[in-house]
């Protein structure tokens, strides 16, 4: 993984990126993805379905 000294959590995909709060007219925390450009792993905060 890279530095140790980031606040973000490593992403549990890949290991050698970061998991990044990513916003597009949304809560800025509700998706999660990688930093790391070779993975795609992203972690939503709650179901497309939830209401």
């Amino acid at each position: 993984m890279a530095e140790n000294n980031c606040i973000f959590p490593g992403c549990p995909e890949c290991g050698e990126g970061y998991l990044l709060p990513f916003s597009f007219k949304e809560d800025v925390f509700e998706k999660w993805k990688c930093s790391n450009p070779k993975c795609d792993f992203l972690v939503k905060k709650r179901e497309d379905n939830y209401r």
